[in-house]
């Protein structure tokens, strides 16, 4: 389906965000306003291997959310980075960049 589901768990003093399914123009905005501002000191992961497709709004949530955490002082990762999102990755540029993020 082109559903995202957004599962949340917190361990070990990890904020855990697993993404299944479409990150796409349709999902991302409701995604958006329900990942909570991270706070400083905060780890963040951010799982991506179940994400079924993706587009370049996907990409730009995932780039909102990491820049909003580093701007808070919290630690985001991306776990692993998608492999739909490699393509785009690559159009905009952006390897370098997420793959700082690597979990």
């Amino acid at each position: 389906s082109s559903d995202l589901l957004l599962k949340k768990q917190v361990e070990n003093d990890c904020y855990i965000v697993a993404l299944s399914g479409a990150l796409t123009m349709a999902n991302v905005g409701a995604l958006f306003k329900e990942m909570r501002e991270p706070s400083k000191g905060e780890s963040v992961i951010i799982e991506t291997k179940d994400v079924t497709e993706a587009d370049s709004s996907g990409l730009a949530l995932l780039t909102a959310i990491m820049r909003r955490a580093k701007k808070n002082g919290a630690q985001v990762r991306l776990s692993p980075l998608p492999n739909v999102l490699a393509s785009i990755i690559e159009i905009y540029g952006l390897q370098d960049i997420l793959s700082a993020y690597h979990a």
